[in-house]
């Protein structure tokens, strides 16, 4: 480590920036495992649970792309100073929330904020550090953030179960208060302040295709999570089928816009790199099963089978704790013995084994124990830990320096909206199978987790596309394991 003072406060920086993804990281995790207590304590639908978490995940994923060029028109410190402001202010709106409409609104407000936020880490970092210390602050990020993720559902069940000070739920908010005035104090004091690139101006912005983008996905995710609760109605097919000619619009908008010179919010050449083009398929129906499942669980064990918020949040350790496990031994030995495409393949194989192994728990027992769920959900997070590490840069691998960034965001934005389709879709699957007469809880998990073992098949199989073009054909396999090109708290 560099002693001078500057090489001190470069490390600084760095724990600012930390604060801010495990403070997204923390908050989504703990949402996700007290979802059921706050669904109780304001009287909100099964709709309302999905859309916490949804709502949440589609503002973050239709803003991400946007968001980081904000921080290239804008100044990186400036956005993320003003993303962690909202996030930690809507923190504490959703806290003080009476109702279900207040905490949704809040959650996609935190959302936005976390569009503008989150992007802007890798940027700083890439300013502060030199090419040789740059790899090493980088690679901090991995066990930082995988510490967070196993102590999030701890910690939103110990919050909500411990009724701390008498908040309740209420407390799993609040705890981002400390967490982003410490952020920003850092942010603040330590990251220094750096102009835009000359010439840059908000008009640069590409509001057309942000908007062209969100419209899509809520066109798709609204009619998916009320369309159970009102009875499929005609419109909610047809605004699913007028998410198509908006995703066409946002294509040709794109194109016109690289033939002008104008930046646009999508590169067309990622478009029709084909191994790139993959590598998005495989990340939405990865996030999507995940987040489906997880969600499903949660809701499940407590209200099935009598789990606390405390006691589901523990349940969780091993599913959390074999990620990080996956992650480390994954990226330290695995990538670089039997290259990162194979080491991905298994990481997916391995999900479909541990969905496989919760449905068999649930089938043999009435009564599921943590003890029951310890080996399957260990399964589910090795497999997570081995597709997360090589995923990444398998993915930029296969793109050209001067498309990194562009294909970073993307990434990103595929985390995002498959998060928010796996709530509403596999939700949907999840309390259709619950409300419909003849099929338990139990019964509903089966179907759930079997829907997502599908997902993670096709994967599996899309995966074996994930190449590079044919003129960057000739890159090894174990190369796609570059370190510099990790992209922003990915865990």
């Amino acid at each position: 480590m560099d002693p001078t003072p500057a090489g001190r406060l470069r490390w600084f920086a760095l724990a600012a920036i930390l604060t801010t993804h495990c403070m997204d990281l923390l908050d989504g995790m703990m949402v996700n495992t007290a979802a059921p207590v706050i669904g109780k304590g304001l009287h909100g639908s099964s709709a309302d649970l999905q859309w916490m978490g949804a709502g949440y995940a589609l503002a973050f994923a239709s803003l991400l792309i946007t968001g980081g060029r904000l921080g290239d028109i804008a100044g990186r410190k400036r956005m993320l100073l003003t993303g962690t402001a909202g996030f930690t202010c809507a923190s504490l709106l959703a806290g003080l929330a009476v109702n279900p409409e207040m905490i949704i609104s809040a959650r996609i407000v935190q959302g936005c904020c976390a569009a503008v936020m989150v992007p802007q880490g890798l940027g700083i970092m890439r300013e502060l550090f030199p090419p040789r210390e740059l790899p090493k602050a980088i690679g901090m990020m991995g066990p930082v953030v995988g510490i967070a993720a196993i102590v999030a559902p701890l910690l939103g069940g110990a919050l909500t179960t411990g009724n701390l000070f008498g908040l309740g739920w209420r407390a799993v908010f609040f705890v981002n208060l400390p967490l982003g005035v410490l952020a920003l104090f850092g942010a603040v004091r330590y990251i220094p302040g750096r102009p835009p690139a000359a010439g840059a101006s908000l008009r640069r912005l590409d509001g057309t295709g942000t908007a062209l983008t969100a419209g899509a996905m809520v066109l798709v995710a609204y009619p998916l999570m009320q369309g159970r609760t009102e009875g499929w109605p005609t419109w909610c097919f047809v605004s699913m089928a007028a998410a198509l000619p908006v995703l066409v619009l946002l294509g040709v908008h794109q194109s016109r816009r690289a033939r002008a010179r104008r930046a646009p919010l999508i590169e067309p050449s990622l478009v029709r790199n084909g191994g790139f083009v993959a590598a998005l398929v495989v990340g939405v129906l990865y996030y999507l099963a995940l987040s489906g499942m997880m969600f499903a669980l949660q809701v499940q064990l407590q209200t099935a089978h009598g789990f606390t918020a405390l006691g589901s949040g523990l349940a969780m350790v091993p599913w959390t704790a074999g990620s990080a496990v996956g992650s480390a031994v994954t990226g330290s030995l695995l990538v670089r013995r039997f290259g990162g495409r194979r080491t991905l393949r298994c990481g997916l194989a391995l999900l479909v084994v541990g969905a496989v192994g919760v449905i068999a728990v649930v089938s043999r027992s009435h009564a599921v124990s943590a003890w029951q769920l310890l080996v399957p959900l260990s399964l589910l997070g090795l497999g997570m830990g081995g597709v997360l590490t090589p995923y990444y840069n398998i993915s930029l691998a296969m793109v050209t320096l001067p498309e990194t960034g562009a294909a970073s965001g993307l990434l990103n934005s595929v985390q995002q909206l498959g998060n928010g389709i796996g709530y509403a879709l596999l939700g949907t699957v999840f309390f259709s199978c619950l409300t419909s007469g003849h099929r338990g809880a139990d019964d509903a998990l089966r179907v759930t987790f079997w829907l997502a073992a599908g997902l993670l098949v096709a994967a599996f199989l899309i995966a074996f596309w994930m190449r590079p073009p044919t003129h960057r054909a000739a890159m090894p396999d174990n190369t796609a394991d570059r370190t510099d090109l990790v992209t922003d708290g990915q865990v």
